[in-house]
């Protein structure tokens, strides 16, 4: 693998995380990084994560070459991001399957349901059409947004580490090419720029023009609209936002400086 395979929340320390390590030379983080790369992480902390962090890692797969990859165990119930899908349990268990979908079919339990793209990649459907994977890019050069039912943390893969990574770089052709990261810029941040990281960290957003509109109706900050996209702009330049989301490394600032206590007040203000 070229790509750096990163292994994300609970599946970092779990025992299954060790055999995707051996597998796929995994290893585990704790932020999302600027180049390319996959994420892996277990579906059903994905669709128990709250809003905020659900929006955090789909804007990270906006960036060409990244792709989030979500996989079993499943959560029950729906999830609305990026766009509605769940995962059902099978009747009877996959049949069909190319590759590492066939070799892995009889540990499957679920298929998917919803809106999710299923990409042409071998071993995405079985024989009876449902989809063992899915996949959604937030815009035609962004990154990935991927679900698979198959178990990649199985025993099995350890006899066919080959097989896995063929299977994970055709994946990952999807997901376009990434792009050379630009260097941090060294210049501080004004006041301004933590003014604006103070507020998006205060309750969770959509989108930028939600936050915008949030921002123009707030009666606490005064920053125009129009300084607000400059400032955030130059905060996404600078890999601290993603979206609306300020990144762990834009949090981490936040928290050391003198505006930390800032935070927690607003959050106290803006929760029901």
């Amino acid at each position: 693998m070229t790509v750096p395979v990163l292994l994300h929340g609970a599946l970092a320390a779990h025992r299954r995380g060790r055999i995707l390590r051996e597998a796929l030379s995994a290893e585990a983080t704790t932020t999302l990084p600027a180049s390319g790369a996959v994420i892996m992480s277990f579906a059903d902390a994905f669709q128990g994560a709250d809003e905020g962090e659900q929006a955090r890692l789909v804007e990270w797969t906006r960036a060409a070459g990244h792709v989030l990859l979500l996989v079993p165990p499943f959560a029950a119930g729906a999830c609305e991001r990026p766009v509605p899908w769940r995962a059902e349990r099978m009747e009877g268990g996959a049949r069909g399957g190319e590759g590492l979908a066939k070799m892995l079919a009889g540990e499957v339990t679920h298929r998917l349901e919803g809106k999710l793209q299923t990409p042409p990649l071998p071993g995405a459907t079985w024989s009876d059409l449902s989809v063992c994977v899915g996949t959604y890019r937030l815009h035609p050069a962004a990154g990935l947004f991927a679900v698979t039912c198959l178990p990649l943390w199985s025993l099995a893969v350890l006899d066919a580490p080959e097989e896995t990574q063929r299977w994970l770089v055709s994946l990952v052709a999807l997901a376009g090419e990434a792009k050379p990261v630009a260097a941090p810029a060294q210049t501080p941040l004004s006041p301004d720029h933590y003014g604006l990281l103070v507020f998006l960290l205060s309750r969770s957003f959509e989108d930028a023009e939600q936050a915008i509109a949030a921002l123009r109706a707030s009666s606490i900050f005064r920053i125009a609209p129009e300084r607000a996209r400059a400032l955030l702009n130059e905060l996404r330049a600078r890999g601290l936002v993603m979206g609306a989301v300020p990144t762990t490394e834009a949090t981490e600032l936040v928290m050391q400086s003198p505006y930390a206590p800032y935070v927690s007040a607003l959050r106290e203000v803006t929760t029901p």
